[in-house]
């Protein structure tokens, strides 16, 4: 039996301008320790945070990279979701966001290109009402 959460299908021809969707997420101090593990980044900003606090942040600051996951998250399973795949991501990143400090991930299509099947997404991380990070993805939507 297949518990996983099914991903949304949208065809090229169902991706317009303005379309939007929004992924929420929290990362734990689980997660963190996870991603250290699996990654082998053991920086204390990212693992200690009374460190962190020392170097001026409010506390262990998540890895980037988990933000660049919930990213994936939303490409992968909303928007387009099933049949894409990115072909680039790219995030500026503003602000730190903390260890159990809820947040959303933003994806609003800028751009599609029927004859290449490429779509364009303007992308930003929020929390507690600030702006994290911005970017953009270029994702290929296969024909379905």
């Amino acid at each position: 039996m297949n518990s996983q959460p099914q991903a949304q299908t949208l065809a090229l021809g169902e991706l317009t301008e303005g379309l939007r969707a929004v992924v929420d997420f929290t990362v734990s101090a689980q997660h963190m320790q996870q991603f250290a593990e699996l990654s082998g980044d053991f920086n204390p900003l990212h693992t200690d945070a009374a460190f962190a606090r020392s170097k001026g942040f409010d506390g262990a600051v998540v890895y980037g990279a988990l933000m660049v996951a919930k990213v994936s998250q939303l490409i992968g399973m909303q928007l387009p979701g099933r049949n894409s795949v990115w072909a680039s991501v790219a995030l500026d990143f503003r602000k730190p966001l903390y260890v159990d400090q809820p947040a959303q991930a933003e994806g609003i299509v800028e751009e599609v290109s029927d004859s290449t099947g490429m779509v364009i997404l303007k992308l930003t991380v929020r929390a507690a009402g600030k702006v994290l990070a911005k970017g953009r993805a270029e994702v290929i939507v296969g024909r379905t």
